[in-house]
């Protein structure tokens, strides 16, 4: 009864960081992927690497995990998920936790207050969360950006790609979410039409 009158606050230790694709084939995966693996060589540093993007989500792939669980398998158990669960649920690649996004399913729904529920869980338990999200902007993927400390928006110098930066930026910006937003410029060559600055 006690618990009950007072419950225990659990404040969040870690930092979320997210990865938005202004296109598919921008490297976002790529650049989510490399940074967690940098972060989790840190010492005393636990990071987990989360892939949201539930429609073609790759992380599973690029890194032959076997482990059939799933990150809505995780949000299907969020009432009873505990450090035991969650063990069971991650795969650990050196010293990295990763949750993959599973089979390929158009028909999944994520409730974004779910997901938030899951992102505090995981800033209890972990330094730095990198997560890989889809470019679609889902409800779910904007309570993401909405958790993180810092939202990469990876694009290329194409044109297209450079377009739907601008579209996405504007679009963050109505949210108020564009001040935490980082767009990184990926895979410039020496014969682009639009230099850096530009």
């Amino acid at each position: 009864s006690r618990v009950e009158q007072k419950p225990p606050v659990y404040g969040a230790k870690g930092r979320i960081y997210s990865f938005l694709p202004a296109k598919a084939g921008s490297g976002a995966t790529t650049l989510a992927l490399n940074l967690a693996g940098a972060i989790s060589r840190l010492d005393k540093t636990r990071v987990l690497l989360s892939d949201l993007d539930l429609s073609s989500g790759i992380l599973r792939f690029l890194l032959k995990i076997r482990n059939e669980h799933a990150i809505m398998e995780a949000v299907e158990h969020l009432q009873e998920l505990d450090e035991n669960l969650w063990q069971q649920l991650v795969t650990t690649i050196g010293k990295l936790d990763v949750m993959h996004s599973g089979p390929m399913n158009p028909n999944v729904r994520v409730d974004p207050a779910q997901v938030h529920d899951l992102d505090q869980f995981w800033l209890r338990n972990y330094d730095c969360v990198c997560v890989d999200l889809s470019g679609n902007l889902e409800r779910y993927s904007l309570e993401i950006i909405r958790d993180s400390q810092q939202v990469f928006l990876v694009c290329t110098a194409e044109v297209p790609s450079l377009h739907l930066t601008r579209e996405k930026l504007a679009f963050l910006k109505t949210l108020d979410l564009d001040n935490r937003v980082s767009v990184v410029l990926n895979r410039v060559s020496k014969q682009s039409l639009l230099t850096p600055q530009q």
